[in-house]
């Protein structure tokens, strides 16, 4: 999530320069200040309801879990995080192994739920900016925006899932949509 923010904030700071970038014959198009706070507001917007969405997706998960598994679930967590060679996979396969069939089900719904609502909202957000341009002209493209675009396919299991949510950011970013680590 949080490289997502990145990212985005990182398109979001190239617009001016693609758009100045692009020569025409009356010369030199640019964003006018009017303009660049105009994007900055409706990414602010759209930040907002990515927020939303993730905390959502976070009540769903949560919502799956008996106090025993959330219990559980915060002590793995918790020793991966003062761990001093932590092992993100293995558990992950800890917190995949205390759940049932149809606790994995709801969660992997729930992650496919939130990366098509999300995806979408990424979606809406470029069109929009794209519109901002002067002229219409393209944003600045950001090879992660690319790469996390591509990678949307992935499928964790749900024990990832969990580490990833509850874990604030550990587990496979790659697999949870986001551009992989280089």
């Amino acid at each position: 999530m949080k490289n997502v923010i990145v990212a985005l904030s990182l398109a979001l700071s190239l617009v001016p320069v693609s758009a100045m970038a692009q020569n025409t014959a009356a010369g030199v198009r640019s964003v006018t200040p009017a303009q660049r706070q105009a994007m900055f507001q409706q990414f602010q917007a759209f930040h907002q309801r990515e927020e939303q969405l993730h905390q959502q997706f976070r009540a769903q998960i949560l919502g799956s879990l008996s106090v025993d598994q959330r219990n559980s679930a915060a002590n793995v967590i918790g020793q991966l995080a003062v761990s001093t060679n932590p092992d993100p996979k293995a558990a992950a396969a800890q917190l995949d192994s205390m759940l049932s069939q149809g606790q994995k089900q709801q969660i992997l719904n729930a992650h496919n739920t939130f990366r098509a609502q999300s995806k979408t909202l990424h979606e809406q957000m470029f069109r929009q900016m794209r519109n901002e341009m002067p002229g219409g002209g393209p944003m600045g493209e950001h090879p992660g925006m690319k790469d996390m675009m591509q990678h949307q396919e992935m499928q964790p299991d749900a024990g990832m899932i969990l580490l990833h949510v509850l874990g604030g950011g550990f587990g496979d970013h790659h697999m949870m949509g986001g551009p992989p680590r280089r």
